[in-house]
C-alpha cells in the first residue's frame, strides 16, 4: 500500500469513527494529556475533512510547535500506530488490514516504541496472542530494555499467566525501583531468609498497594521470625496499622538486612500467588461503630458510591449523573465515598439526597468504617473499589472495555477479589447499558 492508499484509507476510518459517534471531546483530552505533535496532526485533518477549518488550523499549529519537521511521509508509521491505539482504547477493531499494516510496520526497523504502541493496540482489541507475539519480537531486538518487559507482564496478566508474568514484572522493577527516593540498597529479600529484617515499601498508586497489601499480610503470617519495616502513604498508614501491619516513617540501612516491595511479593509466592482473596483487610470496630449511629440510622438498603479517580480525563471516571435513575429508587440510601469533589458535585448530591460521606473521610481508615455500614458497593476502579475487595464487601465494579489486568477481559467475577462483581462497558464502551443493568439487578 503506498502513502496515498495508506493516508486515505486511514484518514477515512478515523472520520467515519467521529462523525458516527462524536468521539471528538475523547480525542482532544488524549491531546492535553499526551501533548503529541502526532495527535495534533491526526485530529487536525479529522476537522479538515469536516469542514471545521478553524479548528484544523489550530489543531495543525500545535503539531508544528511541537514538531517542526512533522510530516505525514516521515511519520506515516507513527500516526498509523497511534490512530489505532485511539480506536483500541475507544472501540474494538475490526478492520482487516491491521495485522498485515502492523506486521510491515515491526518489519522496517521498529523501535521499542513501535513494538509496546503495536502490543498495546491488540491488547486493547482482546487480542493477548499478537500482543504477546509483537513483545517478543520486541525482547528479541531489544532484550536490555525493561519496558518491554513491563509490557510483557501486563500481557501476561491479562492471559491469566501469573507467575510468568511476575517475573517479567519483577525484571522490570528491579531496573525501575533503583530511581525511587524510597529504595535502599540493600540486596532483595527471598523467602530462604526466614529470619531477617526486611524493608517493604510501595512503589505504585494506593490503589496497588492496598491490592498488594495482601502479600505482606500473607508475609507476616507465614514467616512470624521475620522482622518486617514496612513504609506507606500516610493515607494507608492507620488502615495497615490497625490490621497488624507496623509502619515505619523513617528507615535507615543500618537497620535492614533485605529489601523489597509491595509489588515484588507476589513473585515470592509463585504458584500460590492468588492469596487472601477476600475481607484481609477489616475496618476498626469501635469507629465503624461510631459511624453506624452518625450516619446510617435508617431501615434502607444502604450503597455507597465512587465515580472517579484522582487523575482527570482517565477512562476509568463516571459522569456522576449516570447515577441519577439508580437515585430515584426510594427504597435505597445512597451515599457518597467521593473525596475531593467540585461544588456543582456536591450540589448534585445534595439535590438527590445522597450523604456525602466523603467529606469526612480523613484516611482509608475512615474509608473502610464507612464501607463497613453498606450493603453494597458501587463505582469505577479506584483505591475505594480495591478497598471494598479486600475487606470483602460486596461491590459492583464498572471498568471499560479495555480495563486493567486485574479485571480480565472478559470475565464477570474477580479472580482476585471474591466481593466483586465486573460490569464491563462494550465495545462501543456505552455507559448507558451498564448503568441500565446495574438498575435491572437492584430492583
Amino acid at each position: 500500500m503506498n502513502v496515498a492508499e495508506f493516508e486515505k484509507k486511514l484518514y477515512n476510518l478515523l472520520i467515519n469513527h467521529l462523525n458516527k459517534n462524536y468521539e471528538y471531546d475523547n480525542y482532544i483530552d488524549l491531546l492535553n494529556y499526551e501533548n503529541s505533535s502526532i495527535l495534533n496532526y491526526i485530529l487536525s485533518h479529522a476537522f479538515f475533512e469536516n469542514n471545521d477549518f478553524e479548528n484544523s488550523e489550530k489543531y495543525r499549529n500545535i503539531a508544528i510547535k511541537l514538531n517542526s519537521n512533522f510530516t505525514f511521509e516521515k511519520n506515516y508509521k507513527d500516526i498509523f500506530l497511534y490512530i489505532y491505539y485511539l480506536f483500541s482504547t475507544i472501540t474494538t477493531i475490526e478492520s482487516p488490514f491491521i495485522d498485515d499494516e502492523i506486521d510491515n510496520i515491526i518489519k522496517s526497523n521498529p523501535t521499542v516504541s513501535d513494538y509496546i504502541k503495536a502490543s498495546e493496540v491488540y491488547r486493547n482489541n482482546n487480542d493477548i496472542g499478537n500482543a504477546v507475539r509483537i513483545i517478543n519480537m520486541g525482547i528479541n531486538k531489544y532484550p536490555d530494555d525493561d519496558s518491554l518487559k513491563y509490557d510483557m507482564a501486563s500481557n501476561l496478566l491479562y492471559s491469566r499467566n501469573v507467575d510468568n508474568a511476575w517475573y517479567y514484572n519483577e525484571i522490570r522493577f528491579d531496573f525501575y525501583r533503583k530511581k525511587l527516593p524510597q529504595f535502599i540498597n540493600k540486596p532483595k529479600f527471598e523467602l530462604q531468609r526466614t529470619s531477617a529484617k526486611v524493608y517493604i515499601y510501595p512503589v505504585t498508586k494506593l490503589g496497588d498497594t492496598i491490592f498488594f497489601a495482601r502479600y505482606v499480610i500473607k508475609l507476616k503470617h507465614d514467616y512470624q521470625k521475620l522482622n518486617l519495616f514496612v513504609t506507606t502513604n500516610p493515607a494507608l498508614k492507620t488502615l495497615f496499622e490497625e490490621n497488624g501491619i507496623n509502619i515505619y516513617e523513617n528507615i535507615n540501612k543500618s537497620m535492614i538486612d533485605y529489601q523489597i516491595s509491595f509489588e515484588g511479593l507476589p513473585y515470592l509466592f509463585k504458584n500460590n500467588s492468588k492469596i487472601l482473596q477476600n475481607g484481609y483487610l477489616k475496618s476498626n470496630l469501635e469507629k465503624t461503630n461510631q459511624f453506624k449511629e452518625k450516619y446510617f440510622n435508617n431501615n434502607k438498603k444502604k450503597i455507597g458510591i465512587v465515580w472517579k479517580s484522582s487523575k482527570e480525563n482517565d477512562e476509568r471516571n463516571l459522569n456522576l449523573n449516570v447515577f441519577e435513575n439508580l437515585f430515584k429508587n426510594n427504597n435505597i440510601q445512597f451515599y457518597s465515598l467521593q473525596k475531593d469533589i467540585t461544588l456543582n458535585e456536591e450540589l448534585y448530591l445534595a439535590k438527590h439526597n445522597v450523604i456525602n460521606t466523603g467529606i469526612k473521610i480523613k484516611d482509608f481508615s475512615d474509608t473502610a468504617s464507612f464501607i463497613e455500614n453498606l450493603d453494597l458497593i458501587i463505582g469505577c476502579d479506584t483505591s475505594v473499589t480495591n478497598l471494598s475487595g479486600a475487606m470483602g464487601k460486596e461491590t459492583i465494579l464498572i471498568v471499560p472495555n479495555h480495563g486493567d489486568w486485574r479485571w480480565g477481559l472478559y470475565e464477570e467475577k474477580s479472580e482476585w477479589y471474591n466481593s466483586i462483581k465486573i460490569y464491563r462497558k462494550n465495545k462501543n464502551n456505552d455507559i448507558n447499558e451498564v448503568f441500565s443493568r446495574i438498575e435491572s439487578f437492584l430492583n
